[in-house]
Order: structure tokens, then sequence, then C-alpha cells
């Protein structure tokens, strides 16, 4: 990257009149070490981790219920952003690995410009449908608090922006640096507007941190109007992006659908319960996801270097070691629930077997949250996820949760997460294989040990609740 294009994408966190060897030169120093700017990532993910598991002492069961449904908008917005981070980490590299410093910079402008048009005409469109939906009794909870979430949602996203372009560029630590600070509004802002003004003051303050950030970060990368893509060019970057796009919106919805699905089916205090157990689940799957971003970028680029199967042996037994992994700290989880939820969340307790029905489905789905980039990244057919697979999961899902529920009540609603993520896993690992990347012995053998793992916990679970 020429010195001027890599100039375009640093942000420079020191002020501009900084003396040499002052103690914005010694913060910055600090900083930039790989081992600093690398370390703070996952510890601000187990940070955000550990306060969204302590975000239910703070309310009651039917006022968490309403907050578990609400901070799904904000979880929605943040990803909406119809595919323009995905196409950042495919095109602007390529970019650069031709020698076009400058087309690289047009695309990560007119991405930036994408993504505020996005974010205008999404409010534009959600807010009043909110409200129209709450007019005839479809919203399960006051549309100015989903308005709120939503808002904040996008504001979140809109403040990625630069973000996604300096991790496009490999500007490493302004791509952490910036993370780090958005994420910490989910340690800081989230339980301070909670505390001081309920569920609707939560989103209010995470409004006002992303929209903060927003601003700052597109002060110092700013969106160059002579970059403005035509309409044609929008729709071209749109129509490019959907895939993707729909690849991270409906797994979104899919990990959080399971209470969505039980709010029509369970009074307001049982779901408050439901909504315990499956913030946990969302939250180990999550977290635990996560990781994959530490993980998935190299093995992209030693898969697209050295061609058909490469590194099928080495993805079949590092995801087997996870999926393994996994299954040992839940089933630890699964025998002590009990004493760790009236421990710390006494007024959760009746939640407890569903929390256990619920683990069973970490590993499984957070093996297909690793397997995802992966097949993003590297296979031939990438609306292949987006428009098939993922939407089936999802229709499995809401169907084996209405069913199950009919069947053993909030424990059949629970048992549906695992009934979907296993077809889940063997719909991914057939798309791996027909992409040439995963060998069909190594593919079997990850699954054998994903519906292994799934049958000892389920069988675990039953055991320990009886």
């Amino acid at each position: 990257m020429s010195a001027p294009a890599q100039a375009r994408v640093e942000l420079d966190f020191a002020p501009a009149s900084r003396r040499p060897g002052g103690a914005a030169d010694r913060l910055r120093a600090v900083l930039s070490r790989p081992a600093v700017f690398g370390g703070l990532m996952p510890v601000v993910t187990i940070l955000n981790a550990l306060v969204g598991m302590a975000l239910p002492k703070l309310m009651l069961p039917s006022e968490f219920g309403t907050y578990a449904l609400v901070v799904t908008l904000f979880q929605y917005g943040l990803i909406f952003d119809l595919g323009a981070s995905q196409l950042a980490d495919r095109m602007i590299p390529a970019c650069l690995g031709r020698g076009q410093p400058e087309d690289a910079d047009r695309i990560g402008q007119q991405l930036l410009w994408l993504r505020l048009a996005v974010a205008a005409l999404t409010l534009a469109v959600l807010v009043p449908g909110l409200f129209a939906a709450a007019s005839f009794g479809a919203l399960p909870f006051q549309p100015g608090i989903g308005a709120l979430a939503a808002a904040a949602g996008i504001a979140y996203m809109v403040s990625l922006g630069p973000a996604c372009l300096y991790r496009a560029h490999a500007a490493r630590r302004d791509y952490a640096l910036s993370v780090v600070v958005l994420s910490a509004g989910l340690t800081v802002a989230r339980p301070g507007g909670l505390l001081a003004g309920g569920i609707a003051g939560c989103f209010a303050a995470l409004l006002a941190w992303y929209a903060g950030f927003a601003l700052l970060f597109h002060a110092r990368l700013t969106p160059r109007l002579a970059l403005l893509p035509s309409a044609s060019r929008g729709a071209a970057l749109l129509l490019r992006g959907l895939p993707f796009f729909a690849t991270s919106i409906i797994w979104a919805f899919y990990v959080t659908g399971n209470r969505w699905f039980a709010a029509g089916l369970l009074p307001r205090d049982a779901f408050g319960q439901f909504a315990f157990a499956a913030n946990i689940f969302s939250l180990l799957v999550g977290a635990a996801g996560g990781f994959s971003a530490l993980y998935y970028p190299r093995l992209s680029q030693g898969i697209a270097s050295g061609g058909a199967y490469a590194l099928s042996g080495r993805l079949g037994q590092d995801c087997g070691k996870l999926v393994t992994g996994l299954a040992l700290l839940m089933a630890a989880g699964i025998v002590l629930a009990g004493w760790l939820v009236g421990l710390a969340y006494p007024q959760y307790r009746l939640g407890v077997p569903t929390a256990r029905i619920m683990l069973v489905a970490v590993p499984p789905l957070v093996l297909a949250s690793w397997l995802m980039p992966v097949s993003l990244s590297n296979g031939h057919k990438p609306w292949i996820d987006g428009l098939v697979v993922f939407p089936l999961a999802t229709l499995l899902l809401g169907i084996s949760e209405r069913w199950l529920f009919g069947v053993a009540g909030s424990a059949g609603a629970a048992w549906a997460s695992t009934v979907s993520a296993l077809p889940l896993v063997a719909m991914q690992l057939g798309v791996l294989c027909h992409a040439r990347i995963l060998r069909a012995r190594h593919a079997a053998a990850l699954l054998a040990v994903t519906l292994l793992a799934s049958a000892a916990l389920a069988t675990l679970a039953v055991l320990v609740d009886q």
C-alpha cells in the first residue's frame, strides 16, 4: 500500500499537537504493540459476556422477558449494513493485492456512504413500522423502547464503518482499538443506562454512545462527497452484498429466534424464565463464536492459496477439538446449573431445567458459527448459506419449537434449539464438501463427533433433572 493510501486509513488516537516523548506518545507506543491491541478484543468480549450475564440480576423475570426481545432489535441493527462489511473484506484486499490503492480507497469511501444511506432509510421505515405494529397489538413491548433499541443498533453499525475499512486494509491496531472502544459501550453504557432509567434508559445510553462515536470516527475518516456512489453503483453493491447480509441477519435471528417463537406461546412470567435461559444460551454461542475471528482469516488464506482440500484435515481436527472441549464445559454447566443459578439468580430458579436443555445446543451452534465465515470466505456459492441453509434451519427451529411446546411445554420448546442445530451443521458440512474445502470423510467424522457430543449432553441433562 502506498504511503498516501495508508494515511487515509490510519486513525490517529493521539492529539496532533502531541510533543515527542510525551504521555500520548507513550500510550500510542503501548497500544501499538500486537500483544496489547490483539489481547484487548478477547478481554472485551469476555467482559461483555459477563455484563450480559449480570443484567438479569437487575430486573424481574417479567421485565427481563421484555428486555430479551427488545435487545434483539439492537443486535439486528448493528449488522444491518446489507453486506457492506463483507464486501470490504473481499474487495479492498483484492485491490491492494493488485497494487491499486486508489481503487481500494474509492471502494472504501463508497461503502461508507452506503452504510449511511442504509441507516437513514432503515430508520425511516422501521420506526413508523414499530408504532404501526403496536397500534394493531402486534408488538409485545412499547414501540418507543423498540425504536430506541433499533436506533442504537443502527448507530453501532454506522460507527463500525471505519473499523471495517481498517480491517480490510490490515490496519490491525486501528481496527482493534476502534472495536474495543465501541464494545466498551456494552460494558459501560448498557448497565449504566439500565440502572439510571430502566430498559428505555439502557438503550438511550447505548444510542448516545454509538451516535457519538459514529460522529467522531467519521470525522477522522470522513466520507468524501466526490466519491459518493451513483444510484446504479449503490444498487450494484447492495446486490453483491445481499448473500453475505442474508447469512448474517438470518444467523442472528436464528440464534435469538427461540425467544421470539416462545414469546407467543408462554405467559409473561414463564417467558421471563425461558428468556433467562435463552440469554445464557445466546451469550455463550456469541462469545465462543466470536473467537472464530482469530481463527478463520489465516485458515481462509491457506485454503485460497493451497487449492482444493488443502486444509481439510486441519479444519476437521480443529473443529472436532472445538466441539469436544465445548461439550466438556457444557457438561459441567449442566451439572452445576442448579447451584450456580440458585446462588447468583435466585429469582430465575424455575428457568434451570430450560437452561440445562439449551446448553446441549451450544457445541453444535458454536461449530456452525465457526464454519460460517469459512464458507462465506472460500465457498464458490456464498448465497447458498444465506438463502438456503440458514433459512431452512430457522424454519425448522420455528416448526419444532411450536410442536415440541405442545408436547412438553417450556422444556419441549427448549429442545428445539438442538433439534434444528444438528441439521444446520450437516447442511454446512455438505456445502463445504461441495466447495472442495472439506473431504467427505473429514466432514463425516466431524458430524459424528457433534452428534455424539449432543447425545451425551442430552442424556446428562435428562438424568440431572430427574
